[in-house]
């Protein structure tokens, strides 16, 4: 029997994106082992381990050398490795235990900018000491940085993880009644969703701030923030500081992301990194305009005008008039994409092409 260890951050992680994967090798009679910290239903073994985001924590050290002792101990014919820094405590841990498996890198966005700074060239450096056998990245901005470093001598673009259809309502009208109705909205107001873990890359203060700008003149607005996370606290406090709180509404972590996505009337983002985000696919399925971050991932996505609005970061004046183009125009004038291309049905081939090594030379 073949067995596959599958690594990331956090379990949510895995539980959220990569499950239909995981279910996949167990099917076709793996043995499927995991790696994560957490609680959460997967199949096969789970291996608790405890991640820190801060790349220097001794928590990590710690994780290093667990992951390390773990690879000796167990022999593994393929190793799937998420988000950059279980990623790389997972490629460091292959190299420092002699570990023959293939060992496959699937990046959900470099956290560096190509600007030769120290953090660039160090995590430049990180990234070709580790190498792995595979390295998938999920737009075009990160596959010109992977190529260019040449950080894996077999680097393959894929349209994210794919979007699973059976996620999504069957009868979206019936839904965003009754998720409007629950969420206690009114008619006549708009909901402006913002979706993802609190905290400073997903930069929801960002769109607090501009949204506090333009509350007074959009008084049927609503901001709800789905998530959870080590800012939520703060941002919870500078709401109630301003008085806002009649308009911003702070949902929790959910399960039904699709469902409120159908319920609401525009995806909002005001992130500083991603690969290619499932939130903003989900909304662009449904045909929900979006206002996002003009970064990597989100321009791979957004035509500006058409399906939604970009804004840098570095302007708040420009988040405000993002917001308030989705206030202001007519759902029926936006010009949603195809997305068919990013369902599961078409992302999960080619992505199990990699992972099993075929088509390569």
């Amino acid at each position: 029997m073949k067995t596959l260890l599958m690594c990331a951050s956090r379990t949510s992680h895995l539980v959220q994106f990569h499950l239909p994967y995981l279910r996949w090798f167990h099917a076709h009679g793996w043995q499927v082992e995991t790696v994560s910290q957490g609680p959460g239903e997967l199949p096969g073994i789970h291996w608790e381990m405890a991640f820190r985001k801060r790349v220097f924590s001794p928590k990590n050290a710690a994780a290093l050398l667990r992951l390390t002792a773990l690879l000796r101990r167990r022999r593994y014919d393929l190793i799937v490795a998420h988000t950059s820094l279980a990623g790389l405590l997972t490629r460091a841990a292959a190299a420092f235990s002699g570990c023959r498996a293939r060992l496959v890198q699937v990046c959900h966005g470099y956290l560096f900018q190509d600007d030769g700074s120290l953090k660039s060239r160090l995590f430049l450096w990180c990234e070709k000491r580790f190498s792995p056998d595979c390295l998938l990245v999920m737009n075009g901005e990160d596959a010109a940085i992977a190529r260019k470093y040449r950080l894996c001598s077999c680097i393959r673009e894929i349209p994210g993880m794919g979007l699973s259809t059976a996620a999504f309502p069957k009868d979206p009208e019936a839904v965003r009644k009754a998720m409007r109705h629950s969420l206690g909205l009114q008619k006549g107001e708009i909901l402006l969703l913002c979706v993802g873990e609190f905290s400073p890359r997903k930069n929801q203060m960002c769109l607090l701030r501009a949204f506090s700008r333009i509350a007074a003149k959009f008084p049927q607005a609503r901001l709800y923030l789905a998530g959870e996370g080590e800012t939520l606290a703060s941002c919870q406090k500078w709401v109630r500081r301003h008085g806002l709180g009649s308009q911003v509404v702070f949902l929790g972590q959910r399960r039904d992301i699709p469902d409120l996505l159908t319920a609401c009337d525009g995806l909002v983002s005001a992130s500083r990194c991603e690969g290619l985000p499932f939130s903003v696919m989900e909304a662009l399925y449904l045909k929900k305009p979006v206002a996002v971050s003009d970064i990597k991932g989100h321009r791979e996505l957004v035509i500006p005008g058409e399906n939604g609005v970009l804004f840098s970061l570095k302007d708040q004046e420009g988040a405000e008039k993002a917001l308030t183009a989705l206030l202001e125009r007519p759902k029926e004038s936006w010009n949603p994409r195809d997305m068919k291309s990013y369902l599961i049905s078409a992302v999960m081939p080619q992505v199990l092409e990699a992972y099993l090594g075929k088509g390569e030379t």
